[in-house]
C-alpha cells in the first residue's frame, strides 16, 4: 500500500484526489517522566517511551503502508522515536529529514522544571497564563542561559535571528512550523510522496490548527493521539490551489466484526497481555520453560501495563497465567498497578507456558545455528517443525523440574513444533477460559508470545494471520469484546483494540449523544476571605448570589432546559445550583448529590489563608502542596472537626471511601471520575442534557480525564467560571463507554471572556 499514491474520487464531472499524511508524536521521555517542562531540552527516551514507538512502527506495518520519505525534529526524542518506528516497519532505509522548525515549543524558563518548581518560582497565576494561552509568551531564558537554543551546538548552523528568542508561545511556534509544512512537506505530498511526520505535541498543534483553519482560542485545544497510535489526516489535493483538509482518524482504531457492526451488546472481554523482559530476552537466549525472572525494564514493562489497564478504569475478574515466574511476575505487577490484585482469583496452568524449545532450549540465535544449521531457523518459522527434542533424563526436560511435580510425564513435552503447543493451549482456552467470558466477566491472560499468538489467530481471520506482533505486546494490553453466543455456543467477537491506543476522539464515526453544562460555584464567605475551603460547608456571599443567578440569566437567554442536575453536599455548591435553577426555569429539574463531587479536601490547610500557611509549613511545602498532582497535603488527624469522619453529612458514608484527612488532586481524580461514569456517563449517552455545579478542584479533576490530560499538563485545562456556563457536547463511537468532546463552547462568552471569568481571586485560571 502506498499511502501517497492518488486515489481518485469523482463528484459529477469533477475529479478529486486524495491524499494522506501520517503524524506519529514521539513517544514519552525522559523528561516527560519525571514531570519536567521538557522544550527544546533534549531528553532522550524513557522504556515507555520506546515501547510507544515501536507500537507505533507495529502498527504502521500491519496496514502495509510504505513512506517515501520521513520528516522529524532535531531533538533526540523525536529521533529516536523515528529510529524505532522505522526498524518496526520495515522502513530502515527510508530517508529522514530533520529540521528544528520541527522541534517542541520552546517553554522560556519552565524549561527543566516540574509543575511545583515552576509554582514556587512564577506563581500559579503566571504560569497558568503563559500554560493556557495562545500568544503570551512564557519568562524568557536569557542569551547566556545554556538553556538558550543560541548556547546549543545543535543550531549551530541556524542563523541566530531565526532562533526563538529564549522562549515561544504556541503563535511564534506556528510561525515557524507552518512556513516548513508549506515549502518541504506539502509540495512532497502534491507530488504523489507518501510522507511520514514524527514530532512534539505543540509542534503538531500549530501544524494542525493552520492545516484545519483552527481559530487561535481553540488552538490549545487540539488534542493528541497516543504516542502508540499512528494518525492519518486526509487532504483533497487541489493543485495550485494546494492541499485542502478532509478528515482525520487514528491508524490503529478497533477492527469491528463486519456481521455484527458497532453497538453490538458486549458479554465479556478478554485482555491479552505478553510477559515484560525476562533476563534471558535481553542475553538474546532461548526461553522455552527455562524459568527466569524479569529484568528491571521487564518490571518497568510491567508497570506500565498496570498503568494503562488502570488509566482506562479496567476491572477484571479472574486472571490467567503460566507457570513461568516472568509471566507470573508481570501478571502480579500489573494487577497491583491498576488496582486487580485484591480479591481477584489467580489461575497458573503450565498449558499456557511458552513453546518449548528442546534441544535449543537457553541457547542464543547464533548458536543455535551453528549447531543445529537450517533446522533451527525452520523451528523458528514453519509451524509444524520441531526442535530436536530432550530425552526425559535431561535436566532441562520439564519432568524433572519440581514446578511440573503434579503432571504425568507423558503430557510433559521435551520440545514442541508451534502446531504441537497449539494443541495444548487452545483447550485450556475453550474448556477453562471461554466459559468465564460466556459468563459476562472480565478476564486478564498474561502469557508468552506463541501460546497468545495461537489463541489470537484462533480467534481472528484467515488474513488477519501474521499481524500478532503487532498487537501484543509487553506493556501494551490488547482486547477482544465478545456478543452474545450463536447457535453453536460460541461467544462472537465483535471488536478488538490495542487498549493503549484507544481514543475514540479519532474515531471514523462517531454519534452525537447529549451534552454537559458546567458551572462553579458562586463565591463562598472562605473565597472572601482568600483561605483555603476545600470541605469546610462555607455559603455563598452576596456576590456569590449575584453569580448564580448571573449565570442563570445566560442559560434562559440560550432556552437551556435540563434533564438533571448534578453537585456536591456542599452547601456553597447547592445554594448556587438553587439560585441557577430558579433564574433559568430549572427548578423541578431532578437533583443527584454526591460527597464525590465534593471539593479536594486540603487537609491541614482548610480555614488557613494562605500567608497563615506559609507561617505555619513554610512556603516550599505549600507551593509543593498546591502545585503537585500526587503529593498529599499533611492531613489532619481523627480527632480533628475538620476530618470528614466527624462531619455528620458524611454519615452514612463507609470511612473507608472517604479522604484520609485531606487529598492530592490524584486521590480527587480518583473519587470524581468512577462517580462521572456510574452516575453522569449513562444519562448523557441516553441524549440527555446534564447541568454540572462543582469546585475548582473536582471539577479540575474531571476535566483531566475527560480530555486525557496528563499530570504534567493540569496547568492547561481549561478553567470553569461562576457565571460563564461552560459547554461540553459528546459523541460516542459504540467501542467503548468513554465519551468523545466533539464540541467546547461558552454560553454567551467569547473564549476570552469565559477564561477571564474562570480567574480565581488570587488571578490563576487554574480551577
Amino acid at each position: 500500500l502506498k499511502l501517497g499514491s492518488s486515489q481518485l474520487c469523482f463528484c459529477g464531472a469533477q475529479k478529486m484526489v486524495l491524499r494522506k499524511v501520517v503524524f506519529v508524536r514521539h513517544g514519552e521521555s525522559q523528561g516527560n517522566s519525571k514531570n519536567v517542562y521538557t522544550g527544546w531540552g533534549d531528553t532522550p527516551l524513557s522504556v515507555r517511551g520506546e515501547q510507544e514507538a515501536v507500537e507505533a512502527g507495529l502498527c504502521i506495518k500491519a496496514t502495509g503502508v510504505k513512506f517515501d520519505k520521513v520528516f522529524t525534529s532535531f531533538l533526540l526524542r523525536a529521533v529516536k522515536t523515528t529510529e524505532l518506528v522505522c526498524n518496526a516497519s520495515g522502513h530502515e532505509s527510508v530517508p529522514v529529514v530533520k529540521n528544528w522548525r520541527l522541534n517542541a515549543r520552546h517553554s522560556g524558563a519552565l524549561q527543566g522544571l516540574t509543575p511545583e518548581e515552576a509554582v514556587a518560582k512564577f506563581g500559579e497565576k503566571k504560569v497558568t497564563l503563559w500554560r493556557s494561552s495562545y500568544d503570551v509568551l512564557p519568562a524568557c531564558v536569557e542569551l547566556d542561559d545554556p538553556r538558550h537554543p543560541a548556547n546549543d551546538p545543535l543550531y549551530a548552523d541556524v542563523p541566530r535571528e531565526d532562533l526563538p528568542q529564549g522562549g515561544e508561545s504556541l503563535a511564534h511556534t506556528v510561525e515557524r512550523v507552518v512556513p516548513y509544512w508549506r515549502d518541504q512537506i506539502a509540495p512532497r505530498v502534491q507530488n504523489g510522496e507518501a510522507v511520514l511526520v514524527v514530532a512534539h505535541k505543540n509542534s503538531f498543534r500549530a501544524l494542525w490548527k493552520y492545516i484545519e483553519r483552527t481559530p487561535d482560542e481553540d488552538a490549545l485545544d487540539a488534542k493528541m493521539a497516543p504516542a502508540s497510535a499512528p494518525l492519518v489526516y486526509e487532504f483533497e489535493d487541489l493543485g495550485d490551489g494546494g492541499l485542502v483538509f478532509k478528515t482525520k482518524y487514528i491508524m490503529n482504531f478497533p477492527v469491528v466484526n463486519p456481521a455484527l457492526g458497532p453497538g453490538a451488546k458486549t458479554v465479556g472481554k478478554a485482555y491479552f497481555l505478553r510477559h515484560a523482559e525476562s533476563v534471558n530476552n535481553a542475553r538474546g537466549v532461548d526461553n522455552g520453560w527455562e524459568d527466569t525472572a524479569l529484568t528491571l525494564k521487564g518490571e518497568q514493562q510491567a508497570m506500565e501495563a498496570g498503568q494503562c489497564l488502570k488509566h482506562k478504569g479496567v476491572k477484571v475478574d479472574v486472571i490467567f497465567t503460566s507457570v513461568l515466574q516472568r509471566a507470573v511476575k508481570t501478571a502480579e505487577i500489573a494487577s497491583m498497578i491498576s488496582n486487580n490484585a485484591f480479591a481477584v482469583p489467580v489461575v497458573k496452568s503450565w498449558r499456557l507456558n511458552a513453546r518449548h524449545s528442546g534441544a535449543l532450549h537457553g541457547l542464543s540465535n547464533a548458536e543455535a545455528v551453528d549447531k543445529y544449521g537450517e533446522a533451527a531457523a525452520e523451528f523458528r518459522t514453519t509451524h509444524g517443525a520441531p526442535p530436536a527434542f530432550l530425552a526425559q533424563q535431561d535436566p532441562r526436560h520439564p519432568s524433572q523440574d519440581a514446578l511440573y511435580a503434579d503432571v504425568k510425564p507423558e503430557e510433559l513435552p521435551g520440545g514442541e513444533s508451534y502446531d504441537m503447543m497449539a494443541k495444548r493451549v487452545l483447550p485450556f482456552w475453550k474448556d477453562t477460559i471461554l466459559p468465564y467470558i460466556k459468563a459476562g466477566k472480565s478476564v486478564l491472560i498474561v502469557a508468552h508470545r506463541n501460546p497468545l499468538k495461537a489463541i489470537i489467530e484462533y480467534l481472528g481471520e484467515e488474513s488477519e494471520k501474521g499481524a500478532f506482533d503487532g498487537q501484543v505486546r509487553s506493556t501494551l494490553p490488547f482486547v477482544h469484546e465478545f456478543g452474545e453466543c450463536d447457535a453453536n455456543g460460541k461467544p462472537p467477537v465483535l471488536t478488538k483494540y490495542s487498549l493503549s491506543s484507544l481514543t475514540t476522539l479519532y474515531a471514523r464515526t462517531l454519534r452525537p449523544v447529549g451534552k454537559a453544562v458546567f458551572l462553579r460555584h458562586g463565591e463562598s464567605l472562605c473565597n472572601l476571605n482568600e483561605s483555603f475551603t476545600g470541605w469546610e460547608d462555607s455559603g455563598l456571599t452576596p456576590k456569590g448570589e449575584k453569580e448564580a443567578e448571573e449565570a442563570g440569566r445566560y442559560l434562559l437567554e440560550e432556552g437551556y432546559k435540563f434533564d438533571v442536575v448534578v453537585s456536591s453536599y456542599l452547601t456553597r455548591a447547592l445554594e448556587s445550583v438553587k439560585r441557577i435553577c430558579a433564574v433559568s426555569g430549572n427548578s423541578s429539574v431532578p437533583l443527584v448529590k454526591s460527597w464525590r463531587f465534593n471539593a479536594r479536601h486540603p487537609g491541614v490547610l482548610q480555614g488557613l489563608t494562605k500567608p497563615e500557611a506559609i507561617k505555619k509549613y513554610g512556603k516550599e511545602k505549600v507551593n509543593l502542596w498546591r502545585g503537585s498532582y500526587d503529593v498529599m497535603p499533611e492531613c489532619v488527624t481523627l480527632e480533628d472537626p475538620r476530618h470528614p469522619f466527624n462531619d455528620s453529612l458524611y454519615a452514612g458514608v463507609p470511612h473507608d471511601e472517604l479522604p484520609p484527612g485531606g487529598e492530592s488532586l490524584a486521590r480527587t481524580v480518583d473519587r470524581v471520575v468512577p462517580f462521572w461514569q456510574k452516575d453522569v456517563v449513562p444519562r448523557i449517552q441516553a441524549g440527555e442534557t446534564v447541568l454540572l455545579v462543582g469546585h475548582k478542584n473536582s471539577l479540575k479533576a474531571l476535566f483531566m480525564y475527560l480530555e486525557d490530560t496528563s499530570e504534567h499538563e493540569m496547568f492547561d485545562v481549561r478553567p470553569v467560571s461562576a457565571t460563564a456556563p461552560l459547554v461540553f457536547e459528546f459523541a460516542e463511537s459504540g467501542f467503548t463507554d468513554r465519551l468523545s468532546i466533539v464540541k467546547k463552547y461558552w454560553v454567551k462568552h467569547t473564549d476570552a471572556e469565559g477564561m477571564a471569568k474562570g480567574r480565581c481571586r488570587d488571578g490563576s485560571l487554574h480551577m
